[in-house]
């Protein structure tokens, strides 16, 4: 991989990223791979010289990797909790390696920097199944785990947004523990993600909707001088329809001169923002 600073970022910043300790060991797969989408995985596999990555990019990262350093000044005081341990087992023909950041008391604990906005609704499934993928790996190697969850250190919370939201975040750190899977599940699960990846090594899968994080492209009904949409539809028509039922049309369904159709337009948001085997991916370009 190509590391680029195209914003003329410090040397400092630059050698931090270049200088990445992350090692996952004697390994076909690592757990976070496992989850990604199995294109993505095998074109960036096949492309990896070619991928440019900036610095500016991977400042979220390096924060990452940061928390593992204060996480280890936590220390184990009393001989009872496991602090970022690389874990194996032998999955399918593949070794499947995964590092925990903190155990204790047959809890598994995986730090997060986030952003509110990506766990204010709960943990997408993507996160579940990687607690749980670790939780297994925990107990496949004689770590009793009953419980996952994820310590979200919110990077963008808002104080202010806390004291008068009411579903926001209380706190700039929030707990979120995943239901936990039975080891039936866990492994029925990594059966089926290592297969689809040893697949994505002859042929190449597409891409879901779901794997992309994909949007559709909605309509808006928006009032002069107001930020926000009065109301969100799949089709102008179905838009308009609602603001006739609702008095903002007069009697030939023309809006209000205060008022207009906004389009905004679809996206394949992992795609677009957090793919680096983009570039190379014919499903993404169109062809």
């Amino acid at each position: 991989m190509k590391i680029t600073n195209k914003m003329g970022l410090p040397e400092v910043l630059v050698d931090a990223v270049l200088n990445d300790p992350y090692d996952p060991g004697e390994s076909d797969i690592s757990v976070t791979r496992l989850i990604a989408p199995p294109r993505m995985v095998a074109l960036t596999k096949k492309h990896y010289d070619e991928i440019e990555r900036d610095v500016s990019d991977m400042l979220f990262a390096l924060m990452g990797q940061a928390m593992h350093h204060i996480l280890e000044r936590a220390g184990d005081p009393d001989g009872t909790r496991i602090i970022e341990k690389r874990l194996f087992a032998e999955v399918s023909g593949w070794v499947l390696s995964g590092q925990l950041d903190i155990w204790e008391e047959q809890v598994l604990s995986d730090y997060k920097f986030t952003s509110v906005w990506e766990t204010i609704h709960g943990l997408k499934e993507e996160k579940i199944a990687q607690l749980n993928i670790l939780g297994w790996l925990c107990r496949q190697n004689g770590i009793p785990t009953t419980t996952v969850q994820i310590i979200a250190l919110y990077r963008d919370w808002s104080r202010t947004k806390a004291k008068f939201e009411r579903d926001y975040p209380q706190g700039q750190v929030g707990i979120l523990e995943a239901e936990v899977w039975s080891d039936e599940k866990c492994l029925a699960y990594i059966e089926e993600r290592i297969k689809a990846h040893q697949d994505a090594e002859t042929t190449l899968p597409e891409c879901t909707d779901e794997e992309q994080w994909r949007k559709p492209t909605k309509y808006a009904l928006m009032k002069e001088g107001r930020k926000t949409a009065l109301k969100l539809e799949d089709t102008p028509e179905d838009l308009l329809l609602w603001a006739d039922k609702h008095g903002h049309c007069d009697a030939n369904m023309d809006l209000w001169r205060n008022l207009y159709i906004e389009k905004r337009p679809g996206e394949r948001t992992r795609c677009e923002s957090y793919c680096d085997a983009a570039p190379f991916c014919s499903q993404f370009n169109g062809s």
